[in-house]
C-alpha cells in the first residue's frame, strides 16, 4: 500500500537534504527559501511514477527536473557548473537512499518502510541543516576575499575577472612602485600592449614577470585604480579565480 501523502513528504525532505548536502560538498551558498522552492519543484516528478510512461522517458524527466532544481537552488553560472551540481545531487541522493534502504532491510525490517523513511529523514534534517549553516559561515568568510575586477584598455573592450585577495601578493615594480595584480595570461589579449619585465623573488629563486599598464581597473565595492600593473602568469590554482589581487589596491588612494 502506498501512502501518497507520506511519499510526497518523504520526497520533499529528501530533496531538501540532497540540496543542502550538495551545498556543503561543493561550497555553494544559497538561501533557504530557494532550497525550499527547489525541494517542492523536485516532488513534481512523483506524478509520472503513477502514469504508464516509458522508463527512459521518466529518467529524462527526472534529469530535466534535477537541472531545474539546481538552477533554483544555486542559480545558473554556466553549463559545467550546473551539470556538476546535478551530478553530486544524484550521488548524494543515492547515498542517502541507500543508507535508508540498508536500515529498512537489515536493522529495522519490521517497521512500515514509508513511516520509517520519513522518521529517518526528519531525524537527519536538523543535523544536515546545522552542518550547512556552519559551512555557510565558513564559506562567507572565505568568499569575502573574492572581488569582481574590470580591467580597462585604451583600444580594446574591458574584461571582467574574478579576483582573489592574496594577502601574500605585495608585488610592485621597483621603478614607479605600482602594485601588480596577477592575471591568467590566457584570458587577456596583450596585442599592442607595451610589455615590461619586472623582477620578482620567490623563496628559492629570482625571475621576471611580464607586465603591462592598463588604462585603469575597477574593483567592485572598492573603486577605480589607475596606478596598477597587470602581471601575466600561466594559471591560478584557486577555485573560481583567474586573478590575484594586490592588498595595496584596497587601501585608500
Amino acid at each position: 500500500m502506498v501512502y501518497v501523502d507520506l511519499l510526497v513528504i518523504q520526497d520533499l525532505i529528501m530533496n531538501y537534504l540532497v540540496i543542502l548536502s550538495t551545498g556543503i560538498l561543493l561550497n555553494r551558498v544559497t538561501k533557504f527559501h530557494k532550497v525550499f522552492l527547489s525541494s517542492v519543484t523536485g516532488t513534481i516528478p512523483i506524478i509520472f511514477l503513477f502514469l504508464n510512461i516509458n522508463k527512459i522517458l521518466i529518467l529524462i524527466i527526472l534529469f530535466f527536473f534535477a537541472i531545474i532544481m539546481s538552477m533554483l537552488a544555486f542559480k545558473y553560472n554556466d553549463l559545467i557548473y550546473t551539470l556538476k551540481n546535478c551530478f553530486y545531487m544524484y550521488l548524494i541522493s543515492i547515498f542517502i537512499a541507500g543508507s535508508i534502504y540498508l536500515i529498512n532491510t537489515m536493522i529495522l525490517p519490521s517497521i512500515d518502510s514509508y513511516i520509517l523513511n520519513v522518521v529517518l529523514l526528519i531525524f537527519l534534517t536538523p543535523i544536515i541543516t546545522t552542518i550547512y549553516i556552519k559551512s555557510i559561515k565558513h564559506i562567507k568568510v572565505n568568499y569575502s576575499n573574492y572581488y569582481k575586477v574590470d580591467i580597462y584598455f585604451k583600444d580594446k573592450p574591458k574584461i571582467t575577472v574574478n579576483a582573489f585577495l592574496d594577502t601574500g601578493n605585495l608585488l610592485s615594480d621597483p621603478y614607479n612602485h605600482k602594485p601588480i595584480i596577477l592575471v591568467s595570461q590566457d584570458i587577456i589579449d596583450i596585442t599592442n600592449e607595451k610589455i615590461i619585465l619586472v623582477p620578482y623573488q620567490t623563496i628559492d629563486n629570482q625571475s621576471l614577470i611580464k607586465c603591462f599598464s592598463p588604462q585603469k581597473i575597477y574593483i567592485d565595492h572598492i573603486g577605480y585604480r589607475k596606478r596598477v600593473l597587470i602581471g601575466l602568469i600561466d594559471g591560478i590554482n584557486i577555485e573560481g579565480a583567474n586573478c590575484l589581487l594586490n592588498k595595496k589596491l584596497l587601501e585608500r588612494n
